[in-house]
């Protein structure tokens, strides 16, 4: 019995139910008893996303223990990240998110935390784009010249004391921007779609998991 659950055939078995279950409803109208087993699976996969998150606070906990027990470099920070999550959640779960205490550790915390990650991604997004927006040819100069509009038109006294980068930079992120991202909206459709007909066709069942990676299919 443990051999035909662990086979090739029968875990493909699985994801093909399941994503018919959970696709056939989505694209065509189906009657309750699909849409009940669509909702359960729904609901299970939320479930099953539960857990992970309770593993995941498990292993940050046990990972940031063993650095205080060990006092490695930076142990204050382990302390304060293992006492700092599990007091808002407990309070979460027991007083609501709409708590003080909540508010309080999640604007003073939190924000600040979110905030300063953004910052540091400033200086690497503009260390890229100073090694990037190098003028070599014509195609580099067009790029560099559309990323220094739109720019100017997102900075706050940009458009202000120049004001035609307004409708320049609307226009090249409403019709040139927008072509480009279409383009690879599609391109992602299309490979994820790709993608999905090899996994129920039983090519990529590495990628679940479920066997190890071969040389060729």
């Amino acid at each position: 019995m443990s051999s035909v659950i662990r086979s090739r055939e029968f875990l493909l078995a699985i994801i093909i139910a399941v994503s018919f279950f959970i696709y056939f409803p989505y694209f065509i109208e189906s009657p309750k008893p699909i849409t009940d087993i669509e909702s359960w699976l729904v609901s299970t996969t939320v479930v099953i996303a539960s857990f992970a998150v309770m593993v995941s606070l498990y292993t940050m906990t046990r990972r940031e223990v063993m650095r205080v027990t060990k006092r490695v470099k930076g142990w204050p920070y382990s302390l304060l990240m293992i006492g700092l999550a599990w007091f808002m959640i407990i309070v979460g779960v027991t007083l609501g998110k709409d708590a003080v205490a909540f508010r309080f550790c999640a604007d003073s915390f939190i924000l600040p935390g979110d905030a300063t990650i953004y910052a540091i991604l400033v200086f690497y997004m503009t260390s890229a784009a100073a090694r990037t927006f190098k003028v070599r040819d014509l195609e580099s100069l067009l790029l560099l010249l559309g990323a220094f509009f739109v720019l100017m038109q997102q900075a706050p006294l940009g458009e202000y004391l120049f004001p035609w980068f307004g409708p320049i930079g609307s226009w090249l992120v409403n019709n040139l921007a927008m072509a480009a991202s279409r383009v690879f909206t599609i391109s992602a459709t299309l490979g994820g779609i790709v993608l999905a007909i090899r996994l129920l066709a039983g090519k990529e069942m590495a990628m679940v998991g479920l066997i190890a990676r071969r040389e060729k299919d």
